[in-house]
């Protein structure tokens, strides 16, 4: 096959995998919608049973340290500053919906537009409507995706909320950076702003969802001890775990008891990696990857409904181990940089692109000239992982 053969195969191949991200896309949005609208109990339940309770009067818990969790990835550039300057927010609410509108919130990726709607349910509330927010910082590039943001809950209690992961590619190469290399950029960045709070007495709740909870522990583990001995409570939402170094660490071992890793019942980004506690499995109404969604997630009045791991992840979770422990963290390496370039020289830069049509990925590699016969290898491997839990729940087709 010549060069012009390959180029034309390529282009139809792309054209092709377009007009099956574009159908899928709108099917994974109309279950999403169709989970809230048949959910009697989600978060959104929740803010309307608890949203006229303080948290004098009933206690932080789970369920909020999700809630807010999900706030931060909306980006506030615009409407907050990295210094200690609050506002509450309902103000906050305000000017964002004054800075953006309908239309425009519309076209944000899926956890941002989240992130907004929750915002508007809360702003009225109670028990929310008058946290402040500060502190805010933020730090994209080609390489990484960072934020984090303090509410301030009162009573001298602060909670911090890491921003996770969203749709764009380069978020989650930086993940799977992590099975081969610690620090990652994003934890650095971690590290940096929880030990801002050295000269505050204030008691600190970290969180987050997706990578945004694995920020959260390694923040924990790496501040300083001013900061470590005040914090009482560590949150990861359905988040990646440590590599075998960290997890084996003192400076883990010394926070297990205050760490709580919660994940829906058929999970696959919280098994991603090592852990060593028993994970707190929840319900989701949804199967699959959309399980990933806090949405989704069932609640019992003030926390979630617990349940058993589903048979989806269980296989996905043993075939992706293996995978991980097959290749030397050089071979990872390898894969990771070379994979993700040819997604991004395929102009492929959303997850939805990749996770909804991988079959797409396989025809690209295929075609693709100048590519080590290393990570064609290891990239029909991983395929063969995923087809496999696909026989579980054929989402992925």
């Amino acid at each position: 096959m010549n060069t012009v053969e390959i180029k034309k195969n390529t282009n139809k191949v792309l054209e092709e995998g377009k007009r099956v991200v574009k159908r899928t896309i709108k099917k994974i949005e109309a279950k999403i919608n169709e989970a809230k609208e048949n959910s009697e109990h989600n978060y959104y339940n929740y803010i309307e049973y608890y949203g006229d309770y303080t948290f004098q009067e009933r206690e932080f818990n789970e369920i909020d340290n999700v809630i807010l969790s999900m706030i931060i990835y909306i980006d506030f550039s615009e409407i907050l500053s990295d210094t200690k300057e609050k506002k509450s927010l309902a103000e906050i609410t305000k000017e964002f919906h004054e800075k953006y509108t309908e239309e425009e919130i519309e076209t944000f990726f899926a956890t941002d537009q989240e992130g907004a709607r929750l915002l508007r349910k809360l702003c009225t509330k109670r028990r929310y409507k008058d946290i402040k927010m500060f502190n805010y910082s933020s730090n994209r590039n080609s390489n990484s995706q960072f934020s984090a943001v303090t509410f301030d809950l009162g009573n001298n209690y602060y909670f911090i909320a890491f921003e996770g992961t969203d749709e764009l590619i380069s978020g989650w190469e930086e993940d799977l950076r992590m099975s081969y290399s610690f620090p990652v950029e994003a934890h650095v960045l971690a590290k940096k702003y929880i030990n801002k709070f050295t000269i505050s007495n204030a008691k600190l709740i970290l969180g987050g969802h997706s990578k945004g909870g694995n920020l959260a522990l390694v923040s924990a583990m790496y501040a300083n001890l001013f900061v470590k001995m005040r914090i009482k409570k560590i949150y990861s939402n359905d988040g990646p775990g440590l590599r075998k170094d960290q997890i084996e660490s003192k400076r883990y071992k010394k926070l297990e008891k205050k760490y709580v890793h919660i994940i829906p019942n058929s999970s696959i980004v919280g098994l991603f990696l090592r852990h060593t506690k028993e994970d707190r499995v929840i319900k989701s109404s949804m199967p699959g990857f959309i399980s990933h969604a806090p949405s989704t997630w069932q609640i019992n009045y003030n926390t979630f409904e617990r349940a058993k791991l589903s048979r989806f992840s269980k296989v996905f979770d043993e075939g992706f181990s293996k995978w991980l422990s097959k290749y030397s963290d050089e071979e990872r390496e390898l894969f990771t940089k070379g994979f993700f370039d040819i997604l991004r020289e395929n102009k492929i830069d959303t997850l939805l692109q990749f996770r909804d049509n991988y079959k797409l990925i396989t025809n690209v590699i295929k075609t693709s000239k100048n590519i080590d016969p290393k990570i064609k290898d290891m990239t029909k491997d991983l395929v063969k992982v995923i087809s496999k839990t696909n026989l579980e729940y054929p989402l992925f087709k």
